[in-house]
This record gives C-alpha cells, sequence and structure tokens, in this order.
C-alpha cells in the first residue's frame, strides 16, 4: 500500500486528491490475488520462507538487480544508476527492512505495534473520499496492469487509471515526461480546489 493511498482513506480532509504510481487500491486486508500476480509476486512468498531469507541475507545485491531486470522492459537503467542505489544495501538494516516489509504484508510477521491504530483505520477504511489518479504502466511485470482496473467503486469522488505504453513497473524513471504532465494536469484540474 502506498503512503497516498492510505493517507487518502484514513486521513481525507488531509488532502484534496491522491495521485499514485503501479498500484490499485481496495478496502480491507490484500485478499490473495489472481494466479497470474501470484507468479508475478514469486519474490514475495519466497521472501517468507527460511531459504529465501538466506538468499536475501547472503545476495542481496543479486536478488535486487534480477527483480530491476525483470520488473520492466529492458534498458530503462544502466549499471551505473544500479550501482548508486545498491549501495543503500550496504545499509547492515536493509535485509531485515526488507525481508520483514514483504512478510508483515501477507501476514507472516507481526507489525509494528507503534503503527496498529493506523493499521487498523486503514483496513477498515471502505472508500476513498478524493479525487484518485493511478498511473500504471501497460508492462508492468510485477504489479500487474489490470490490478489497478475496475477500482471505480471504491473511489467517490472519482478514479482516473491512466496506462502508461510500454512502461514498467517504474513509471517515474522510465517515462518521467509522461508522469509529469499527468501529475501536472490533474493538480491543476483537483489540486487548487
Amino acid at each position: 500500500m502506498t503512503g497516498a493511498y492510505l493517507l487518502a482513506s484514513v486521513f481525507p480532509q488531509r488532502i484534496t486528491c491522491c495521485a499514485a504510481l503501479s498500484l490499485g487500491w481496495q478496502p480491507g486486508p490484500p485478499p490473495t490475488p489472481p494466479l497470474e500476480q501470484t507468479k508475478a509476486f514469486w519474490y514475495q512468498w519466497f521472501m517468507a520462507t527460511g531459504r529465501g531469507e538466506e538468499f536475501v541475507r547472503q545476495h542481496g545485491r543479486s536478488f535486487a538487480r534480477f527483480q530491476w531486470d525483470s520488473w520492466s522492459p529492458p534498458g530503462w537503467f544502466d549499471d551505473a544508476l544500479f550501482e548508486r542505489v545498491a549501495r543503500s544495501f550496504e545499509n547492515p538494516d536493509w535485509p531485515d527492512v526488507t525481508l520483514h516489509s514483504y512478510r508483515v504484508r501477507w501476514g507472516e510477521a507481526d507489525p509494528d505495534p507503534r503503527y496498529a491504530e493506523l493499521a487498523r483505520k486503514q483496513i477498515e477504511a471502505e472508500v476513498i473520499l478524493v479525487p484518485t489518479l493511478v498511473l500504471h504502466g501497460d508492462d508492468d511485470r510485477v504489479v500487474l496492469p489490470d490490478s489497478s482496473e475496475g477500482k471505480e467503486p471504491y473511489f467517490t469522488a472519482g478514479y482516473e487509471r491512466v496506462l502508461l505504453p510500454g512502461v514498467g513497473h517504474f513509471p517515474t524513471r522510465e517515462a518521467p515526461g509522461q508522469v509529469r504532465e499527468r501529475l501536472e494536469r490533474f493538480l491543476v484540474d483537483f489540486g487548487r480546489q
């Protein structure tokens, strides 16, 4: 769940609109996804196992590189960019944070009790009350594009879904001009109200 959806679903009075990337929203805890989406989420299930944990701890850089290579069409990044980002994997907390983030999503780890009340409110939210834009790459190979389709009933002030052609999981990196243009248009329409 993105921070934008969290804010929009739990604290809609604090914002005038919501924009999200590469992810749909619906109320309640995440359901078990359809099989094609489950296949794309293989890495999340892998990290929930002891062997997956061991692999991430021992081979975090190659694990991340494999994901970058497979989540979007080729050519969206170069080795220099990956190496700059990969330095963050050297943080000793990186494996624990990464593993916990995905495990807690599927109930395979306990959430941080400091955020229990916020999590409860998020799960109980039934609709999003502000206009919402989601930008989704039509070639996203990890959060499949159809996962953001048909979500209109959950958005009482409007839901606009834009598929970006030839874009994978990282729209801001792969198509920054298209993202900027769509966001500007959306914010002009709703952000100033």
